[in-house]
């Protein structure tokens, strides 16, 4: 409101000054009178200029006009010898025209800004919060083989190493229903700052890569978690491309489900540089630092280190490669045998023990697993990861959008954990995985994870009519990765198989689909047995497990 006021005194102004030209610049006055007169009877009018407001305005204008027609008045009777000179400025009718254009297109943009006139118009911060979620409601058929190795074999293991400790079920096929649904509010709060919150739907401690909640619970109230909150900061400084998450965020780095499951949310912080260099190429730099365990009683706490570095180029029209090589270090995560029987007394509960333990809420199945009980011990075991994991991640993306009759998308991905080393694990192990005949077998190193997928037709469904379909082969090796942050629709989650996936999708309405995927998966035969000093002890590692899982997903997204 201010420069439309300013605005105003200034041609009150002008309108006031006595008339010194001539008839063309007196009409031209009182046209400017009559305009400014009009203007500010209509801005009365609206509600946005008081009575008396206007009036003082006017009487401002007048007296300044007075004051500035005697001025030159005292000026000629100083100079009444010097000869009488006039001069009459004169502005064209084009930059007039101009002016009354530019006058008009700022008090309109400010009259849309500032919402006048508008009794229902809502706060200033309204414009700024979107809301946003998705449902999900999915029918899952889990279907197991026969000659599945029985799941309470697995359960009788109590030696190092082991194998899917955990397993519940191995044999009986399960029908179920589960429902996903997700509510995010982003507030930009300035050009800088964005805060984001997002609640899920999915039991807590149960899996980390999941939001699913299966449904059958006696008609039961479930569970909502908060699934994301972070700060994302954009500051200014160096690169225009530069940001920062702070919190509980989505996944940073450029990957697929092979390494990181799109439900994953990650908790800490992560810087991210995206400099464009043309429209059509571009590299980026990914850092990120992730509590994983807080533990009261050691400095040993778990945590996730990762960076990546990657770029993107258009090699012609409509065709697009990216790339992205990651490497991650989960720190502390390796599991080390306790060497004394735990404290008791006055001790108990405020020495570190079982520090290095792999939880079972996070663990699922194919990681090669250590006892981490003292030599003494007869209780059930308490298990630890064998391995260290520092994988490696190479991802290559290449889009097709104009060459063939549909958008094409291929992606290949490989990880490799160069954290393996199997002196280090018979060390923190405490016991031999040699065989005492043939010291050359051993625990085999089993760290490669390769996955291929290629996706035909919509990029996202989202309106009628609108399809996708996909096929993807994967193989995961036992210590490729930590196999508590695996997808959980591959081989029910973990590592340790291989297989393959086909689905697709079709838009039923806007933002309203129908989804179908099938995925078969079987257990990796590594073809060795593993002995200690005692004997054989088997190699679950390689036991027949065979899955199959069916998979109908009826979607909106609002």
């Amino acid at each position: 409101m201010k420069p439309i006021l300013t605005l105003l005194a200034a041609s009150l102004i002008a309108a006031a000054l006595p008339a010194q030209a001539q008839s063309s610049d007196k009409e031209e006055l009182a046209r400017l009178r009559a305009t400014t007169q009009a203007l500010i009877d209509a801005l009365v009018a609206q509600g946005l200029l008081t009575r008396d407001k206007a009036e003082a305005i006017l009487k401002q204008a007048q007296a300044t006009a007075q004051s500035a027609a005697a001025a030159p008045a005292a000026s000629a009777q100083a100079d009444a010898t010097a000869p009488k000179v006039l001069r009459i400025p004169y502005v064209p009718e084009t930059v007039r025209q101009q002016m009354r254009d530019e006058i008009k297109a700022e008090v309109l943009a400010q009259a849309k800004g500032e919402r006048w006139g508008q009794p229902d118009a809502l706060p200033d911060w309204v414009g700024r919060i979107k809301v946003s979620g998705d449902l999900r409601v999915r029918g899952q058929s889990e279907i197991f083989d026969k000659g599945n190795v029985p799941a309470e074999e697995f359960r009788k293991q109590t030696a190092s190493p082991a194998w899917a400790v955990d397993l519940p079920n191995t044999t009986n096929e399960r029908q179920r229903m589960t429902l996903r649904g997700r509510l995010e509010v982003d507030a930009k709060l300035s050009d800088q700052v964005l805060a984001s919150v997002r609640l899920a739907t999915g039991s807590t401690g149960n899996s980390a890569t999941s939001t699913s909640q299966t449904l059958g619970n006696d008609f039961n109230r479930y569970t909502i978690g908060l699934d994301r909150a972070y700060i994302r900061w954009q500051p200014p400084l160096f690169f225009n491309g530069l940001s920062a998450d702070f919190g509980r965020m989505p996944n940073p780095f450029y990957s697929t489900d092979l390494a990181w499951p799109d439900d994953l949310a990650f908790d800490g912080v992560a810087a991210k540089l995206n400099q464009v260099f043309t429209p059509k190429r571009s590299l980026f730099a990914t850092a990120g630092v992730f509590p994983l365990e807080e533990l009261q009683l050691t400095t040993s706490d778990k945590w996730l280190f990762g960076a990546q570095l990657g770029g993107e180029i258009d090699l012609a029209r409509g065709v697009q490669f990216k790339l992205g090589l990651a490497a991650y270090d989960f720190r502390n995560m390796q599991g080390q045998r306790e060497t004394n029987p735990p404290p008791s007394g006055p001790k108990n509960g405020t020495t570190n023990y079982f520090a290095s333990q792999y939880a079972p809420g996070l663990r699922l199945k194919g990681n090669t697993l250590i006892n981490l009980n003292d030599p003494t011990s007869t209780a059930a075991p308490t298990w630890g990861l064998a391995s260290k994991f520092r994988p490696v991640n190479l991802t290559l993306g290449l889009q097709l959008d104009d060459l063939l009759p549909v958008p094409v998308g291929m992606t290949l991905d490989w990880i490799k954990n160069t954290g393996f080393d199997i002196a280090d694990i018979e060390r923190r192990a405490g016991v031999s995985f040699r065989d005492p005949a043939r010291p050359e077998r051993t625990l085999l190193e089993k760290t490669t994870a390769v996955q291929a997928r290629v996706q035909a037709g919509a990029l996202r469904v989202a309106r009628r009519g609108d399809w996708q379909a996909f096929a993807a082969y994967r193989l995961v090796q036992r210590d490729a990765w930590i196999d508590g942050f695996t997808d959980t629709t591959w081989h029910l989650g973990g590592t340790n198989y291989k297989g393959w996936s086909l689905g697709g999708s079709y838009g039923l309405d806007k933002n309203f689909w129908l989804a179908a995927r099938w995925t078969s998966t079987r257990n990796l035969d590594d073809g060795v047995r593993v002995f200690d000093a005692a004997g054989a002890i088997g190699n679950l590692s390689s036991a027949p497990l065979r899955i199959e899982v069916f998979q109908l997903d009826l979607n909106a997204r609002f």
